[in-house]
Protein backbone atom coordinates (compact mmCIF):
# COMPACT_ATOMS: atom_id res chain seq x y z
CA UNK A 1 0.00 0.00 0.00
CA UNK A 2 1.71 3.16 -1.22
CA UNK A 3 0.53 6.47 0.31
CA UNK A 4 -0.78 9.09 -2.10
CA UNK A 5 -0.56 12.82 -1.53
CA UNK A 6 -2.25 15.59 -3.51
CA UNK A 7 0.15 18.03 -5.17
CA UNK A 8 -2.12 21.03 -4.49
CA UNK A 9 -2.21 20.57 -0.73
CA UNK A 10 -1.63 23.73 1.29
CA UNK A 11 1.21 23.94 3.72
CA UNK A 12 1.20 20.99 6.13
CA UNK A 13 0.67 23.02 9.27
CA UNK A 14 -1.65 25.66 7.86
CA UNK A 15 -4.54 24.04 9.70
CA UNK A 16 -2.91 24.96 13.01
CA UNK A 17 -3.48 28.60 12.23
CA UNK A 18 -7.05 28.20 10.93
CA UNK A 19 -9.45 30.43 12.77
CA UNK A 20 -6.67 32.07 14.80
CA UNK A 21 -7.73 35.56 13.81
CA UNK A 22 -11.09 34.93 15.46
CA UNK A 23 -9.51 33.27 18.48
CA UNK A 24 -10.83 29.87 17.42
CA UNK A 25 -9.03 26.53 17.44
CA UNK A 26 -8.79 24.83 14.02
CA UNK A 27 -11.41 22.20 14.80
CA UNK A 28 -13.84 24.86 15.96
CA UNK A 29 -13.31 26.77 12.73
CA UNK A 30 -13.97 23.60 10.72
CA UNK A 31 -17.27 23.11 12.52
CA UNK A 32 -18.66 26.23 10.86
CA UNK A 33 -18.20 24.90 7.32
CA UNK A 34 -21.41 24.31 5.33
CA UNK A 35 -22.70 20.74 5.02
CA UNK A 36 -22.16 18.71 1.88
CA UNK A 37 -24.66 19.01 -0.96
CA UNK A 38 -27.82 16.86 -0.84
CA UNK A 39 -26.77 14.87 -3.91
CA UNK A 40 -23.01 14.53 -3.55
CA UNK A 41 -20.66 13.56 -6.32
CA UNK A 42 -18.12 11.03 -5.13
CA UNK A 43 -14.39 11.65 -5.52
CA UNK A 44 -13.83 8.08 -4.37
CA UNK A 45 -15.64 5.25 -2.67
CA UNK A 46 -14.98 2.07 -0.75
CA UNK A 47 -16.85 -0.33 1.48
CA UNK A 48 -15.22 1.19 4.56
CA UNK A 49 -13.61 4.59 4.97
CA UNK A 50 -10.97 4.82 7.70
CA UNK A 51 -10.04 8.26 9.04
CA UNK A 52 -6.52 8.30 10.48
CA UNK A 53 -3.52 6.08 9.79
CA UNK A 54 -2.23 5.41 13.31
CA UNK A 55 -2.48 2.17 15.26
CA UNK A 56 -6.28 2.14 15.58
CA UNK A 57 -6.86 3.15 11.97
CA UNK A 58 -4.43 0.61 10.54
CA UNK A 59 -5.89 -2.17 12.69
CA UNK A 60 -9.39 -1.24 11.50
CA UNK A 61 -8.25 -1.29 7.87
CA UNK A 62 -6.57 -4.69 8.24
CA UNK A 63 -9.67 -6.15 9.85
CA UNK A 64 -11.92 -4.79 7.09
CA UNK A 65 -9.83 -5.98 4.15
CA UNK A 66 -9.49 -9.42 5.67
CA UNK A 67 -13.28 -9.57 5.77
CA UNK A 68 -13.26 -8.94 2.01
CA UNK A 69 -14.09 -5.22 2.12
CA UNK A 70 -12.35 -2.47 0.21
CA UNK A 71 -10.85 0.34 2.24
CA UNK A 72 -9.71 3.92 1.76
CA UNK A 73 -7.66 5.44 4.58
CA UNK A 74 -7.88 9.24 4.76
CA UNK A 75 -4.98 10.86 6.64
CA UNK A 76 -4.98 14.58 7.46
CA UNK A 77 -1.21 14.88 7.68
CA UNK A 78 1.32 14.48 4.86
CA UNK A 79 2.80 11.46 6.62
CA UNK A 80 1.46 8.17 7.86
CA UNK A 81 1.20 6.86 11.38
CA UNK A 82 -0.11 9.63 13.62
CA UNK A 83 1.13 9.64 17.20
CA UNK A 84 1.78 5.89 17.10
CA UNK A 85 4.59 6.48 14.59
CA UNK A 86 6.51 8.65 17.08
CA UNK A 87 5.66 6.51 20.11
CA UNK A 88 7.53 3.70 21.80
CA UNK A 89 5.42 1.27 19.78
CA UNK A 90 4.53 -0.72 22.90
CA UNK A 91 1.11 -2.40 23.19
CA UNK A 92 -0.30 -3.75 26.45
CA UNK A 93 -2.13 -7.04 25.92
CA UNK A 94 -3.46 -9.09 28.87
CA UNK A 95 -3.48 -12.86 28.52
CA UNK A 96 -1.21 -12.67 25.48
CA UNK A 97 0.37 -15.60 23.67
CA UNK A 98 3.80 -15.04 25.18
CA UNK A 99 2.42 -15.21 28.72
CA UNK A 100 0.65 -18.45 27.84
CA UNK A 101 3.88 -19.84 26.38
CA UNK A 102 5.52 -19.20 29.75
CA UNK A 103 2.74 -20.98 31.62
CA UNK A 104 1.44 -17.71 33.11
CA UNK A 105 -2.32 -17.65 33.66
CA UNK A 106 -3.76 -14.17 33.28
CA UNK A 107 -7.15 -14.98 34.75
CA UNK A 108 -10.12 -12.87 33.57
CA UNK A 109 -11.30 -11.69 36.98
CA UNK A 110 -7.77 -10.82 38.10
CA UNK A 111 -7.12 -8.72 35.00
CA UNK A 112 -10.52 -7.08 35.24
CA UNK A 113 -9.95 -6.15 38.88
CA UNK A 114 -6.60 -4.58 38.04
CA UNK A 115 -8.04 -2.56 35.15
CA UNK A 116 -11.19 -1.50 36.99
CA UNK A 117 -9.34 -0.59 40.18
CA UNK A 118 -7.21 1.95 38.30
CA UNK A 119 -9.78 3.08 35.73
CA UNK A 120 -12.45 4.09 38.24
CA UNK A 121 -10.73 4.09 41.67
CA UNK A 122 -13.51 6.01 43.44
CA UNK A 123 -16.22 3.57 42.41
CA UNK A 124 -14.24 0.34 42.25
CA UNK A 125 -15.28 -2.49 44.56
CA UNK A 126 -14.49 -6.17 44.30
CA UNK A 127 -17.83 -6.99 45.97
CA UNK A 128 -20.02 -6.22 42.95
CA UNK A 129 -20.40 -8.17 39.73
CA UNK A 130 -19.43 -5.17 37.63
CA UNK A 131 -16.70 -4.15 40.12
CA UNK A 132 -18.45 -0.84 40.80
CA UNK A 133 -18.44 0.19 37.14
CA UNK A 134 -21.53 0.91 35.08
CA UNK A 135 -22.60 -2.00 32.86
CA UNK A 136 -21.38 -0.10 29.78
CA UNK A 137 -17.97 0.59 31.35
CA UNK A 138 -17.65 -3.01 32.46
CA UNK A 139 -18.58 -4.31 29.02
CA UNK A 140 -15.87 -2.20 27.38
CA UNK A 141 -13.20 -3.45 29.78
CA UNK A 142 -14.36 -7.01 29.29
CA UNK A 143 -14.32 -6.58 25.51
CA UNK A 144 -10.71 -5.42 25.77
CA UNK A 145 -9.61 -8.33 27.95
CA UNK A 146 -11.57 -10.87 25.89
CA UNK A 147 -10.37 -9.66 22.50
CA UNK A 148 -6.93 -8.07 22.93
CA UNK A 149 -4.89 -11.27 22.66
CA UNK A 150 -7.15 -12.57 19.87
CA UNK A 151 -6.59 -9.41 17.86
CA UNK A 152 -2.80 -9.57 18.24
CA UNK A 153 -2.87 -13.25 17.22
CA UNK A 154 -5.00 -12.37 14.18
CA UNK A 155 -2.65 -9.54 13.18
CA UNK A 156 0.27 -11.93 13.53
CA UNK A 157 -1.42 -14.53 11.28
CA UNK A 158 -2.17 -11.80 8.75
CA UNK A 159 1.53 -10.82 8.59
CA UNK A 160 0.65 -7.45 10.09
CA UNK A 161 2.52 -7.69 13.39
CA UNK A 162 5.35 -9.69 14.93
CA UNK A 163 5.02 -9.26 18.70
CA UNK A 164 7.66 -9.92 21.32
CA UNK A 165 7.96 -9.07 25.02
CA UNK A 166 9.26 -5.64 25.96
CA UNK A 167 12.34 -6.01 28.15
CA UNK A 168 13.93 -3.82 30.80
CA UNK A 169 17.63 -3.08 31.23
CA UNK A 170 17.55 -5.94 33.76
CA UNK A 171 16.67 -8.36 30.92
CA UNK A 172 13.25 -8.93 32.44
CA UNK A 173 9.83 -8.39 30.83
CA UNK A 174 8.52 -4.94 31.68
CA UNK A 175 6.34 -4.68 34.78
CA UNK A 176 2.93 -3.05 34.76
CA UNK A 177 2.90 0.49 36.12
CA UNK A 178 1.10 -0.69 39.25
CA UNK A 179 2.55 -4.15 39.41
CA UNK A 180 2.87 -3.92 43.20
CA UNK A 181 -0.79 -3.38 44.12
CA UNK A 182 -2.79 -6.37 45.40
CA UNK A 183 -5.13 -6.42 42.39
CA UNK A 184 -2.26 -7.15 40.01
CA UNK A 185 -1.63 -10.89 39.80
CA UNK A 186 0.47 -10.83 36.60
CA UNK A 187 3.26 -8.40 37.32
CA UNK A 188 5.25 -8.61 34.09
CA UNK A 189 4.91 -9.60 30.45
CA UNK A 190 1.72 -7.90 29.28
CA UNK A 191 3.67 -5.17 27.44
CA UNK A 192 4.74 -6.20 23.94
CA UNK A 193 6.68 -4.54 21.11
CA UNK A 194 6.97 -5.29 17.39
CA UNK A 195 9.95 -7.51 16.72
CA UNK A 196 11.76 -6.23 13.64
CA UNK A 197 15.19 -7.55 14.54
CA UNK A 198 15.34 -9.57 11.31
CA UNK A 199 14.59 -6.53 9.14
CA UNK A 200 17.72 -4.39 8.56
CA UNK A 201 15.56 -1.47 7.33
CA UNK A 202 13.82 -1.12 10.66
CA UNK A 203 15.35 -0.07 13.93
CA UNK A 204 13.76 -1.42 17.09
CA UNK A 205 14.85 -1.02 20.69
CA UNK A 206 13.22 -3.99 22.45
CA UNK A 207 14.94 -3.04 25.70
CA UNK A 208 13.39 0.42 25.96
CA UNK A 209 10.69 0.90 23.35
CA UNK A 210 11.09 3.43 20.54
CA UNK A 211 9.54 1.04 18.02
CA UNK A 212 6.72 3.25 16.76
CA UNK A 213 8.00 3.34 13.16
CA UNK A 214 8.39 -0.45 13.17
CA UNK A 215 4.81 -0.83 14.45
CA UNK A 216 3.37 1.25 11.61
CA UNK A 217 5.64 -0.45 9.05
CA UNK A 218 4.46 -3.90 10.13
CA UNK A 219 0.80 -2.89 10.12
CA UNK A 220 1.23 -1.41 6.65
CA UNK A 221 2.63 -4.70 5.44
CA UNK A 222 -0.64 -6.34 6.45
CA UNK A 223 -2.41 -4.28 3.78
CA UNK A 224 -0.07 -5.14 0.92
CA UNK A 225 -1.91 -6.71 -1.99
CA UNK A 226 -5.29 -6.00 -0.38
CA UNK A 227 -8.09 -3.71 -1.54
CA UNK A 228 -6.81 -0.65 0.27
CA UNK A 229 -5.60 2.85 -0.49
CA UNK A 230 -3.96 5.45 1.75
CA UNK A 231 -4.55 9.10 0.85
CA UNK A 232 -2.41 11.67 2.66
CA UNK A 233 -3.27 15.36 3.02
CA UNK A 234 -6.98 14.54 3.25
CA UNK A 235 -8.67 16.27 6.18
CA UNK A 236 -12.18 15.07 6.97
CA UNK A 237 -14.57 17.93 7.65
CA UNK A 238 -17.93 16.28 8.23
CA UNK A 239 -20.17 13.26 7.81
CA UNK A 240 -22.53 12.72 4.88
CA UNK A 241 -25.79 11.01 5.89
CA UNK A 242 -28.64 9.69 3.79
CA UNK A 243 -32.33 10.38 4.31
CA UNK A 244 -32.49 7.63 6.94
CA UNK A 245 -29.74 9.31 8.98
CA UNK A 246 -27.16 6.64 8.14
CA UNK A 247 -23.55 7.68 7.62
CA UNK A 248 -22.75 7.02 3.98
CA UNK A 249 -19.76 9.23 3.31
CA UNK A 250 -17.43 12.05 4.27
CA UNK A 251 -16.80 15.63 3.23
CA UNK A 252 -13.07 16.02 2.78
CA UNK A 253 -10.62 18.91 2.34
CA UNK A 254 -7.75 17.75 0.17
CA UNK A 255 -6.53 21.21 -0.81
CA UNK A 256 -8.90 21.88 -3.69
CA UNK A 257 -10.97 25.03 -4.01
CA UNK A 258 -13.91 23.24 -2.37
CA UNK A 259 -14.40 20.08 -0.28
CA UNK A 260 -14.87 16.79 -2.11
CA UNK A 261 -16.95 13.79 -1.05
CA UNK A 262 -16.02 10.16 -0.43
CA UNK A 263 -18.60 7.42 -0.19
CA UNK A 264 -18.63 4.63 2.40
CA UNK A 265 -20.82 1.79 1.18
CA UNK A 266 -20.85 0.08 4.59
CA UNK A 267 -19.42 2.37 7.24
CA UNK A 268 -16.87 4.91 8.46
CA UNK A 269 -14.27 4.32 11.18
CA UNK A 270 -12.65 7.35 12.84
CA UNK A 271 -9.22 6.90 14.44
CA UNK A 272 -8.05 10.50 14.36
CA UNK A 273 -6.31 11.11 17.67
CA UNK A 274 -7.28 13.32 20.58
CA UNK A 275 -7.51 17.08 21.12
CA UNK A 276 -4.12 17.86 22.67
CA UNK A 277 -3.38 20.52 20.06
CA UNK A 278 -6.69 22.33 20.24
CA UNK A 279 -5.89 24.82 23.04
CA UNK A 280 -9.54 25.80 23.50
CA UNK A 281 -10.76 22.24 23.97
CA UNK A 282 -7.82 21.38 26.21
CA UNK A 283 -8.50 24.40 28.39
CA UNK A 284 -12.25 23.76 28.60
CA UNK A 285 -12.19 20.01 29.26
CA UNK A 286 -8.97 18.78 30.86
CA UNK A 287 -8.73 18.86 34.62
CA UNK A 288 -5.45 20.73 34.67
CA UNK A 289 -3.55 23.16 32.49
CA UNK A 290 -1.39 21.55 29.82
CA UNK A 291 1.30 23.33 27.81
CA UNK A 292 1.22 20.96 24.87
CA UNK A 293 2.14 17.36 24.26
CA UNK A 294 3.97 14.88 22.09
CA UNK A 295 0.86 13.87 20.13
CA UNK A 296 1.19 14.27 16.37
CA UNK A 297 0.30 17.80 15.19
CA UNK A 298 -2.94 16.50 13.68
CA UNK A 299 -4.43 15.78 17.10
CA UNK A 300 -6.79 18.75 17.14
CA UNK A 301 -10.01 17.03 18.20
CA UNK A 302 -11.74 17.12 14.82
CA UNK A 303 -13.87 14.07 15.59
CA UNK A 304 -15.35 15.61 18.73
CA UNK A 305 -16.96 18.35 16.64
CA UNK A 306 -17.92 16.03 13.80
CA UNK A 307 -19.52 13.43 16.07
CA UNK A 308 -21.38 15.88 18.31
CA UNK A 309 -22.97 17.45 15.25
CA UNK A 310 -24.28 13.97 14.50
CA UNK A 311 -25.73 13.62 18.02
CA UNK A 312 -22.95 11.66 19.73
CA UNK A 313 -22.55 11.82 23.50
CA UNK A 314 -19.11 12.55 24.97
CA UNK A 315 -17.24 10.86 27.79
CA UNK A 316 -13.93 10.90 29.70
CA UNK A 317 -13.17 14.40 28.42
CA UNK A 318 -11.21 15.44 31.52
CA UNK A 319 -8.62 12.69 31.23
CA UNK A 320 -5.48 12.28 29.15
CA UNK A 321 -2.39 10.14 28.86
CA UNK A 322 -0.32 12.58 30.91
CA UNK A 323 3.37 13.37 30.53
CA UNK A 324 5.70 16.11 31.77
CA UNK A 325 7.16 18.34 29.06
CA UNK A 326 9.72 21.19 28.97
CA UNK A 327 7.57 24.32 29.09
CA UNK A 328 9.91 26.55 27.10
CA UNK A 329 9.94 24.02 24.25
CA UNK A 330 6.14 23.78 24.29
CA UNK A 331 5.77 27.56 24.13
CA UNK A 332 7.67 27.47 20.82
CA UNK A 333 5.84 24.45 19.41
CA UNK A 334 2.86 22.87 21.11
CA UNK A 335 3.67 19.50 19.55
CA UNK A 336 6.89 18.67 21.39
CA UNK A 337 9.16 15.83 20.19
CA UNK A 338 8.88 13.76 23.39
CA UNK A 339 7.72 13.98 26.96
CA UNK A 340 9.91 13.43 30.02
CA UNK A 341 9.08 9.77 30.16
CA UNK A 342 11.37 8.43 32.88
CA UNK A 343 13.06 11.30 34.71
CA UNK A 344 16.81 10.65 34.26
CA UNK A 345 19.49 10.91 36.88
CA UNK A 346 20.12 9.92 40.48
CA UNK A 347 21.64 13.17 41.80
CA UNK A 348 18.51 15.01 40.70
CA UNK A 349 15.31 16.36 42.25
CA UNK A 350 12.23 18.32 41.20
CA UNK A 351 11.00 21.26 43.26
CA UNK A 352 8.09 23.70 43.02
CA UNK A 353 8.05 27.50 43.22
CA UNK A 354 8.80 27.26 46.94
CA UNK A 355 11.94 25.20 46.36
CA UNK A 356 10.30 22.14 47.92
CA UNK A 357 10.14 18.66 46.42
CA UNK A 358 6.54 17.91 45.47
CA UNK A 359 6.59 14.50 43.79
CA UNK A 360 8.41 11.19 43.53
CA UNK A 361 10.66 12.07 40.61
CA UNK A 362 10.91 8.44 39.48
CA UNK A 363 7.26 7.49 39.47
CA UNK A 364 5.66 6.80 36.08
CA UNK A 365 5.07 9.84 33.88
CA UNK A 366 1.27 9.63 33.89
CA UNK A 367 1.09 9.89 37.68
CA UNK A 368 4.01 12.30 38.10
CA UNK A 369 2.41 14.81 35.75
CA UNK A 370 -0.80 15.01 37.76
CA UNK A 371 1.13 16.49 40.69
CA UNK A 372 1.14 19.72 38.66
CA UNK A 373 -2.64 19.96 39.11
CA UNK A 374 -2.56 20.34 42.91
CA UNK A 375 -4.56 23.35 44.10
CA UNK A 376 -3.63 25.16 47.32
CA UNK A 377 -6.95 26.49 48.69
CA UNK A 378 -5.24 28.61 51.35
CA UNK A 379 -2.91 30.50 49.02
CA UNK A 380 -5.33 30.29 46.09
CA UNK A 381 -2.70 29.01 43.66
CA UNK A 382 -1.24 26.03 41.85
CA UNK A 383 2.09 25.78 43.69
CA UNK A 384 3.30 22.99 41.38
CA UNK A 385 2.21 24.57 38.11
CA UNK A 386 5.86 24.34 37.15
CA UNK A 387 8.35 21.79 38.38
CA UNK A 388 12.01 22.75 38.35
CA UNK A 389 14.13 19.71 37.63
CA UNK A 390 17.53 20.34 39.25
CA UNK A 391 20.63 18.20 38.65
CA UNK A 392 24.39 18.37 39.14
CA UNK A 393 27.48 17.58 37.05
CA UNK A 394 27.36 13.88 37.95
CA UNK A 395 23.90 13.40 36.45
CA UNK A 396 24.81 15.67 33.53
CA UNK A 397 27.72 13.36 32.72
CA UNK A 398 26.22 9.92 33.32
CA UNK A 399 22.77 10.61 31.87
CA UNK A 400 23.84 12.79 28.95
CA UNK A 401 21.41 12.64 26.05
CA UNK A 402 18.59 11.20 28.13
CA UNK A 403 15.88 13.83 27.67
CA UNK A 404 15.71 16.50 29.04
CA UNK A 405 19.44 16.30 29.83
CA UNK A 406 21.55 17.40 26.84
CA UNK A 407 24.00 15.09 25.12
CA UNK A 408 27.64 15.49 26.10
CA UNK A 409 29.03 18.92 25.18
CA UNK A 410 25.65 19.94 23.70
CA UNK A 411 23.75 23.08 24.57
CA UNK A 412 19.96 23.19 24.72
CA UNK A 413 18.28 26.58 25.14
CA UNK A 414 15.74 25.29 27.65
CA UNK A 415 18.47 24.06 30.01
CA UNK A 416 19.40 26.65 32.65
CA UNK A 417 22.90 26.68 34.18
CA UNK A 418 24.44 28.17 37.28
CA UNK A 419 27.81 27.86 38.98
CA UNK A 420 26.08 27.93 42.38
CA UNK A 421 22.58 27.44 43.71
CA UNK A 422 22.22 31.21 44.04
CA UNK A 423 23.24 31.77 40.44
CA UNK A 424 20.98 28.97 39.22
CA UNK A 425 18.06 30.54 41.08
CA UNK A 426 18.77 33.92 39.52
CA UNK A 427 18.85 32.37 36.06
CA UNK A 428 15.54 30.57 36.68
CA UNK A 429 13.99 33.87 37.74
CA UNK A 430 15.20 35.49 34.52
CA UNK A 431 13.70 32.67 32.45
CA UNK A 432 10.38 33.00 34.21
CA UNK A 433 10.38 36.72 33.60
CA UNK A 434 10.95 36.04 29.90
CA UNK A 435 7.85 33.86 29.60
CA UNK A 436 5.69 35.78 32.11
CA UNK A 437 3.14 36.82 29.48
CA UNK A 438 2.31 33.14 28.95
CA UNK A 439 2.16 32.16 32.62
CA UNK A 440 0.15 34.84 34.38
CA UNK A 441 3.35 36.35 35.76
CA UNK A 442 4.41 33.16 37.58
CA UNK A 443 7.45 33.73 39.83
CA UNK A 444 9.52 31.91 42.39
CA UNK A 445 8.67 32.43 46.04
CA UNK A 446 11.12 34.66 47.89
CA UNK A 447 12.16 31.69 50.01
CA UNK A 448 13.09 29.52 47.00
CA UNK A 449 16.90 29.83 47.39
CA UNK A 450 17.01 28.82 51.02
CA UNK A 451 14.35 26.17 50.65
CA UNK A 452 16.16 24.62 47.67
CA UNK A 453 19.34 24.32 49.72
CA UNK A 454 17.35 22.66 52.50
CA UNK A 455 15.58 20.37 50.04
CA UNK A 456 18.91 19.23 48.58
CA UNK A 457 20.35 18.64 52.06
CA UNK A 458 17.29 16.62 53.08
CA UNK A 459 17.36 14.65 49.85
CA UNK A 460 21.06 13.91 50.28
CA UNK A 461 20.34 12.40 53.67
CA UNK A 462 17.69 10.16 52.12
CA UNK A 463 20.09 9.15 49.33
CA UNK A 464 22.82 8.20 51.79
CA UNK A 465 20.37 6.15 53.85
CA UNK A 466 18.65 4.63 50.80
CA UNK A 467 15.18 5.58 52.00
CA UNK A 468 13.09 8.48 50.71
CA UNK A 469 10.91 9.26 53.71
CA UNK A 470 8.97 11.91 51.82
CA UNK A 471 8.03 10.24 48.51
CA UNK A 472 9.24 6.61 48.63
CA UNK A 473 11.45 7.09 45.60
CA UNK A 474 12.89 3.89 44.18
CA UNK A 475 10.56 1.51 46.01
CA UNK A 476 8.15 0.61 43.19
CA UNK A 477 9.13 -2.08 40.71
CA UNK A 478 8.44 0.18 37.73
CA UNK A 479 10.83 2.83 39.05
CA UNK A 480 13.70 0.34 38.96
CA UNK A 481 12.69 -0.75 35.45
CA UNK A 482 12.70 2.87 34.28
CA UNK A 483 15.99 3.86 35.94
CA UNK A 484 18.36 3.17 33.04
CA UNK A 485 16.06 3.43 30.04
CA UNK A 486 18.52 5.13 27.68
CA UNK A 487 21.58 5.39 29.88
CA UNK A 488 24.43 3.16 30.94
CA UNK A 489 24.44 2.15 34.59
CA UNK A 490 26.78 4.51 36.48
CA UNK A 491 28.51 3.48 39.70
CA UNK A 492 26.45 4.31 42.76
CA UNK A 493 27.69 3.04 46.14
CA UNK A 494 24.48 4.03 47.90
CA UNK A 495 21.73 1.50 48.75
CA UNK A 496 18.99 2.98 46.51
CA UNK A 497 20.02 2.99 42.84
CA UNK A 498 17.62 5.81 42.00
CA UNK A 499 19.22 8.17 44.54
CA UNK A 500 22.70 9.65 44.87
CA UNK A 501 23.58 12.72 46.96
CA UNK A 502 23.78 15.92 44.95
CA UNK A 503 27.11 17.70 44.89
CA UNK A 504 27.74 20.63 47.20
CA UNK A 505 29.57 22.36 44.37
CA UNK A 506 28.42 23.49 40.95
CA UNK A 507 27.77 23.58 38.17
CA UNK A 508 24.04 22.99 38.57
CA UNK A 509 21.41 22.69 35.88
CA UNK A 510 17.65 23.08 35.65
CA UNK A 511 14.77 22.82 33.22
CA UNK A 512 11.22 24.13 33.68
CA UNK A 513 8.72 21.29 33.43
CA UNK A 514 4.95 21.43 33.21
CA UNK A 515 2.00 19.20 32.47
CA UNK A 516 1.52 17.87 28.97
CA UNK A 517 0.02 14.82 27.32
CA UNK A 518 0.94 11.95 25.08
CA UNK A 519 -2.57 12.72 23.86
CA UNK A 520 -6.05 13.06 25.31
CA UNK A 521 -8.41 10.09 25.71
CA UNK A 522 -11.88 11.56 25.75
CA UNK A 523 -14.47 11.90 23.03
CA UNK A 524 -17.60 10.21 21.73
CA UNK A 525 -18.75 7.16 23.68
CA UNK A 526 -18.60 3.83 21.84
CA UNK A 527 -19.79 0.29 22.51
CA UNK A 528 -17.62 -2.86 22.31
CA UNK A 529 -18.10 -3.02 18.53
CA UNK A 530 -16.77 0.51 18.18
CA UNK A 531 -20.17 1.94 17.25
CA UNK A 532 -20.53 5.61 18.22
CA UNK A 533 -23.48 6.14 20.56
CA UNK A 534 -25.99 8.96 20.79
CA UNK A 535 -27.53 10.47 23.93
CA UNK A 536 -29.96 7.53 24.15
CA UNK A 537 -27.03 5.07 24.01
CA UNK A 538 -28.11 3.96 20.54
CA UNK A 539 -25.58 3.49 17.72
CA UNK A 540 -25.38 6.18 15.06
CA UNK A 541 -25.79 3.99 11.94
CA UNK A 542 -22.61 3.55 9.97
CA UNK A 543 -20.36 5.45 12.39
CA UNK A 544 -17.51 3.72 14.24
CA UNK A 545 -14.46 4.98 16.12
CA UNK A 546 -11.46 3.79 18.16
CA UNK A 547 -8.26 5.07 19.70
CA UNK A 548 -7.59 8.43 21.35
CA UNK A 549 -10.51 10.15 19.60
CA UNK A 550 -13.10 8.29 21.74
CA UNK A 551 -13.91 7.96 25.44
CA UNK A 552 -11.26 5.49 26.53
CA UNK A 553 -12.29 2.39 28.47
CA UNK A 554 -9.18 3.04 30.57
CA UNK A 555 -10.89 5.97 32.30
CA UNK A 556 -8.20 7.77 34.27
CA UNK A 557 -5.83 4.80 34.25
CA UNK A 558 -2.53 4.15 32.54
CA UNK A 559 -2.22 0.43 33.25
CA UNK A 560 1.26 -0.11 31.83
CA UNK A 561 3.58 0.66 28.95
CA UNK A 562 1.45 0.22 25.84
CA UNK A 563 -1.75 1.07 27.69
CA UNK A 564 -2.62 3.46 24.86
CA UNK A 565 -1.78 1.35 21.81
CA UNK A 566 -3.10 -1.97 23.15
CA UNK A 567 -6.72 -0.74 23.32
CA UNK A 568 -6.25 1.21 20.06
CA UNK A 569 -5.24 -1.93 18.16
CA UNK A 570 -7.96 -4.00 19.81
CA UNK A 571 -10.91 -1.67 19.38
CA UNK A 572 -9.70 -0.52 15.97
CA UNK A 573 -9.74 -4.11 14.79
CA UNK A 574 -13.18 -4.71 16.33
CA UNK A 575 -14.55 -1.56 14.70
CA UNK A 576 -13.15 -2.51 11.30
CA UNK A 577 -14.62 -5.98 11.61
CA UNK A 578 -18.07 -4.69 12.55
CA UNK A 579 -18.12 -1.98 9.88
CA UNK A 580 -17.13 -4.51 7.24
CA UNK A 581 -20.02 -6.76 8.27
CA UNK A 582 -22.60 -4.05 7.58
CA UNK A 583 -24.88 -4.27 4.55
CA UNK A 584 -24.34 -1.82 1.71
CA UNK A 585 -26.27 1.38 2.41
CA UNK A 586 -28.02 3.50 -0.17
CA UNK A 587 -26.55 6.95 -0.59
Amino acid sequence: MKPKSTATRRDVLKFLAAGSAAGLAPAAAAAALPPAADAPKWAGEADVLIVGSGAAGMAAAIAAVNQGSSVIILEKMPFQGGTAAKSGGVFWIPNNAWLKSQGVKDEPLDAMRYMARLSQPVRYTSLEKTLGLSPAEYDLLWAFYDNAAKVIDALSRQSALKPMPWYTWEDKPYPDYYSDIPENKVHRGRSLVPDSSADPKNVVWPRNGGAGPALIAQLSKGLEGKKSELLLDHRVLDLIRNESGEVVGLSVDRGDDAPVNFRARKGVVFATGGFTHDPVMAREHLRGHIWGGCAAPGSTGDFVHIATRAGAVLGNMNNAWWGQIPVEVALKTRSVPVDVWSTPGDSMIQVNRYGRRFVNEKIQYNERTQAHFTWDPVRGEYPNLFGFMIWDARTAQHYAGYDPIPAANAKMPQVIEGATIDELTTQIELRLAGIARHTGGYTLDKGFRQNLRESIERYNGFAAAGKDADFSRGEATIEIAFQFMNASKPPNPHPNMTMHPMSSEGPFYAVILGAGTLDTKGGPVVNPKGQVLDAQSKPIPGLYAAGNCVASPAGQAYWAGGGTIGPALTFGYLAGTAASAEKTRSA
